[in-house]
């Protein structure tokens, strides 16, 4: 039985909006409490019949209700990004959402509108040759000076390894450490990287005495990595869509790439790593996965991330993954998850962030653009906290 705990004081009486409010959460919250303030400083204080987190929610304009209705999960970031409303906690918060989410399941999509939109961004945001360029752009043309505020020293933008260490730098080195070891690489063997970033891997690569090759559709992120590595004879990158190369590689690796393939282009992604593997070649790669039994409601909408974020991402089931590689004659040989290890990379990188604005603001960007990536920042924290999310490096042989 959802509990009501809302004390009233005269200056707390009930309106009709708070009334509305107060069914709607009654008939949703299952776990947790939520203690929500509209703009007249009414109060609303909601339980669950389970225990869970405590959220609170100041609403600063009514309108971050007609955002929800109208544009469902989009519409709540969005009412965060414009201060319709403000929380102590963004984590908490969305965590005390994601405790609930079956019950909101139907607000979350929004309304129809939102729905023929969700349709229309997915067909915009193709991962087509140019559709890739355009969205990868998007992302990380927002400047290499941008990242290297807040990312580690070895611009590393995918999950680091904490198993023995708590310091960032230190994890995203012993991630690349994984990654070669698990490869058994050596320095006779030619090398990719499908989606090279800012060059980490390369610059590992480098250090361990083999020739590598690291292609990307990001110019910014090209002209960093070569920069990094102009001392060095063995590692290079260029700007190459991975559908355009030709060859032969011993090894192949690819770090939290793949999920800015696009589920059209899965099985292309798989028959293009076979295609280059030498025939006793290994791939090893670094893949954000989605939990099996949300897969489907979260294939069928654009969420925060598609939108704002990463357009035409999508994450892979581990099925998928399995499936989309056997029917290439590859076999997953190695399976190494660590999804907590991501909430503690991202926890860092929101706390590095948060430092580094003075200087971010500085170049340019708005109040906006701030909360947009702290809501980004904290969605996916909780996302690979609570195990909806998760990453994984494998190991691909042929069988």
């Amino acid at each position: 039985m959802v509990k009501n705990n809302d004390v009233q004081t005269p200056n707390e009486a009930r309106t009709f909006q708070g009334n509305v409010l107060r069914k709607i959460l009654e008939s949703k919250v299952l776990r947790g409490t939520i203690t929500i303030r509209l703009p007249n400083k009414e109060k609303l204080e909601v339980s669950g019949d389970k225990g869970g987190v405590h959220a609170c929610v100041q609403v600063n304009k009514l309108r971050a209700f007609a955002r929800i209705w109208s544009n469902g999960s989009v519409g709540l970031a969005e009412g965060y990004m414009e201060q319709d409303w403000e929380t102590e906690s963004l984590s908490r918060l969305l965590r005390f959402l994601a405790d609930n989410l079956q019950q909101f399941e139907n607000i979350a999509e929004g309304g129809f509108a939102q729905r023929i939109k969700n349709s229309w961004t997915k067909i915009k945001n193709k991962n087509s040759k140019i559709g890739s360029r355009k969205n990868i752009a998007y992302h990380y043309d927002l400047g290499n000076d941008f990242y290297s505020l807040w990312l580690d020293e070895s611009m590393s933008y995918s999950s680091g390894i904490f198993e023995k260490t708590d310091d960032l730098t230190k994890a995203q080195t012993e991630k690349y450490a994984r990654l070669c070891e698990v490869s058994a690489i050596n320095r006779d063997h030619r090398v990719l990287e499908i989606g090279c970033g800012w060059g980490g891997l390369l610059e590992h690569l480098s250090s361990e005495g083999c020739r590598a090759e690291g292609i990307s559709v990001s110019q910014e992120q090209v002209n960093f990595t070569n920069q990094r590595l102009k001392n060095e004879d063995k590692v290079s990158a260029r700007f190459q869509d991975y559908r355009d190369v030709e060859g032969k590689y011993d090894r192949i690796f690819s770090v939290e790439m793949f999920e800015a393939v696009g589920p059209q282009y899965w099985d292309v992604f798989a028959k293009k790593v076979s295609d280059l593997l030498t025939q006793d070649g290994v791939a090893v790669m670094q893949m954000i996965t989605i939990d099996e039994d949300i897969f489907k409601d979260y294939q069928k909408r654009t969420d925060f991330i598609q939108q704002y974020i990463f357009p035409g991402g999508m994450l892979p089931t581990q099925k998928h993954i399995k499936n989309m590689f056997s029917s290439q004659r590859l076999k997953i040989t190695d399976l190494y998850q660590f999804g907590q290890d991501y909430g503690q990379t991202l926890r860092q990188w929101q706390e590095r962030f948060i430092r580094a604005w003075p200087e971010i603001k500085a170049q340019g960007f708005d109040n906006r653009f701030f909360r947009q990536w702290m809501y980004y920042l904290c969605y996916c924290e909780v996302g690979f906290n609570i195990g909806r999310t998760n990453v994984v490096q494998i190991r691909l042989e042929r069988f």
